[in-house]
């Protein structure tokens, strides 16, 4: 019998654990949660309260890179104002408080900034 194909086996970038606060915007509200482990187009988040989101909805995930211990990608940030990796994208996996978000940088330094933080060896 076949082996079941498993979501994890569909990503076209590998995923890198990375740990930060970020907000989860939708057309309703403002959501803190935690960032879990992202690649070049998706990440992994856990929710911090309940929700309305659906797959499907179309989503802002602003990171907050302030307490990322990253060497690169310190200079960066340091010359930032907001110090915010923002990424927009569509909620496309949704279980109990796991969300999977898809997503594109909002802007050329945004591009840089995710490009740098994933760069980083895996701890």
């Amino acid at each position: 019998m076949a082996s079941p194909t498993h979501h994890s086996e569909r990503r076209e970038s590998p995923r890198h654990p990375v740990r930060a606060h970020a907000y989860l915007e939708g057309a309703a509200n403002s959501l803190p949660v935690h960032l879990l482990d992202m690649s070049a187009t998706g990440a992994r988040l856990a929710v911090l309260e309940e929700h309305s989101l659906q797959p499907g909805d179309d989503v802002n995930l602003s990171i907050e890179l302030e307490d990322i211990r990253t060497p690169n990608i310190k200079p960066l940030i340091d010359e930032q104002a907001h110090k915010i990796l923002r990424l927009r994208g569509t909620l496309v996996h949704l279980r109990e408080h796991m969300l999977g978000v898809e997503y594109r940088p909002l802007s050329g330094v945004d591009q840089v900034l995710l490009a740098l933080l994933l760069a980083q060896p895996d701890e």
